[in-house]
């Protein structure tokens, strides 16, 4: 089995990563170990009621070493996530679940790091960070649209997509 350094598993869009997540960093903590636990979840995912679990036990144990960052894209598989299930005021149900939250722009390099920075300086409790992001960002076919989420394209909008890309940042 190959694996990314760094990376200790999947969990798709169910909402098990932040249960797993608060597992790792819960785990650490009993060891006596120094690390932090970084989970990555879709906005959609944020329906499923395995991440409110995960979100009260987090706050409960305190787990400043546990930080969720939220793609807040609004679209999910197939369809906007207010359509399929509404899920604002996002930052402020984290907020009641006993978390520590900073929005910023996803696609604002500067920002995201500092928001991780800030989240790993942050050892009171659980950190979430809500990145509001436009999928597909960068792509003209793409931007906005949910059936890019489980898509791959065919080679001629794949190089469509790679110049479009290479023309934003320059790169050519």
């Amino acid at each position: 089995m190959r694996k990314t350094p760094g990376i200790d598993m999947t969990a798709g869009s169910l909402g098990h990563g932040l249960s797993v997540g608060l597992g790792m960093a819960l785990g650490g903590r009993l060891q006596g170990r120094d690390f932090d636990v970084w989970v990555v979840v879709g906005d959609g995912e944020v329906q499923e009621g395995s991440v409110w679990e995960a979100a009260m036990a987090g706050a409960k144990w305190r787990l400043g070493n546990l930080t969720a960052i939220v793609d807040r894209n609004r679209l999910q598989n197939d369809a906007c996530v207010s359509d399929v299930m509404p899920i604002e005021p996002l930052a402020d149900k984290w907020r009641a679940f006993g978390w520590h939250v900073v929005e910023i722009d996803g696609h604002d390099m500067a920002a995201v790091v500092a928001a991780l920075e800030a989240a790993r300086d942050h050892r009171e409790g659980p950190v979430c960070i809500v990145a509001h992001t436009v999928k597909g960002k960068g792509v003209s076919y793409m931007e906005e649209q949910a059936g890019w989420h489980g898509r791959a394209p065919c080679a001629a909008e794949a190089e469509q997509a790679l110049d479009e890309i290479r023309r934003a940042c320059d790169l050519d």
